[in-house]
């Protein structure tokens, strides 16, 4: 966990890091009032800025994100490859400009910016920009890498756009999910790509993303998710559909919390379909040209 000196200090800790103590302190001040937008949930905001110290603590709350971040990557990354095929496109991944939204602490943002795109990180939570930024000192080369506090909508209003918009494991959580969607669209220069991941809103999730982390090994808070907010893919799928874009690809997330790990799994298996996107699964769609 992190640590910091009383604010008396000038200078905080934070896992064998000296920073200013004008950044540790954003960390834990008062939650920060979000911009009103459609689809950004003030107490989801404010549930994960209370955790936010704990974001690269691999055996903390978010454990599983870091399980997961491995299988997402390698997913995000052979999109993009096959994007670049499509288009008939070598270039290097340094020209792409990607967004992670809802960054959280970073976990995401720093894999992405490590493929060599230029990443923008952005939360509404100030305390998770805040982590994130202390975390990115830790590697002299992501020089490639900026955090931003702010939301989806808001960069939208700036007209900002991105050739790879992603946002995992954040829809479950917005007030609004058609709304967050069509933030993200909008977000995505014409014939890029975005990719989300989320939880199926099914018996099996229930038992793997709620009672089983949160109610039986406690690794997870309890709260921390709403089964009722859980996105089906074909829902999903629909909803990007309806905001121009095109679904491409679906790949089940498969957890096991026992034993801690997580594997890419196809959607289908032969005939049985939707076998492997039964709990936590990820989805590339292409906005249209």
């Amino acid at each position: 966990m992190y640590r910091w000196l009383q604010k008396g200090s000038r200078v905080c800790y934070a896992r064998g890091l000296r920073v200013p103590y004008s950044t540790a302190n954003s960390v834990h001040s008062t939650i920060h009032k979000v911009a009103k937008c459609n689809s950004v949930s003030e107490s989801e905001v404010s549930k994960f800025a209370q955790l936010s110290d704990s974001w690269w603590d691999p055996h903390g709350p978010f454990k599983y994100l870091h399980t997961m971040n491995v299988p997402r990557i390698q997913f995000i990354r052979s999109r993009i490859l096959d994007l670049q095929r499509s288009l008939q496109s070598q270039g290097e991944l340094s020209n792409l400009r990607a967004i992670d939204v809802g960054c959280g602490g970073g976990l995401a943002s720093e894999s992405l910016a490590r493929l060599g795109m230029r990443v923008v990180g952005v939360d509404a939570a100030h305390e998770n920009i805040s982590m994130a930024r202390v975390h990115q000192l830790r590697d002299p080369m992501l020089t490639n890498l900026e955090y931003k506090h702010t939301t989806a909508e808001q960069l939208v209003a700036q007209h900002e756009q991105f050739d790879i918009v992603v946002s995992l494991e954040v829809i479950e959580h917005v007030t609004h999910a058609f709304e967050f969607i069509k933030s993200l669209v909008r977000l995505t220069r014409p014939g890029g790509l975005i990719v989300v991941s989320t939880m199926n809103r099914t018996l099996v999730s229930w038992l793997v993303d709620v009672i089983v982390p949160e109610y039986v090994m406690g690794s997870v808070p309890r709260g921390t998710h709403d089964v009722a907010k859980f996105v089906p893919p074909e829902k999903l799928s629909e909803m990007f559909g309806a905001c121009g874009a095109e679904t491409v690809d679906v790949q089940g997330l498969v957890l096991d919390p026992l034993r801690n790990v997580c594997t890419l799994v196809p959607r289908d298996f032969g005939l049985l379909r939707n076998v492997g996107v039964q709990a936590n699964y990820i989805l590339a769609a292409r906005k249209k040209a």
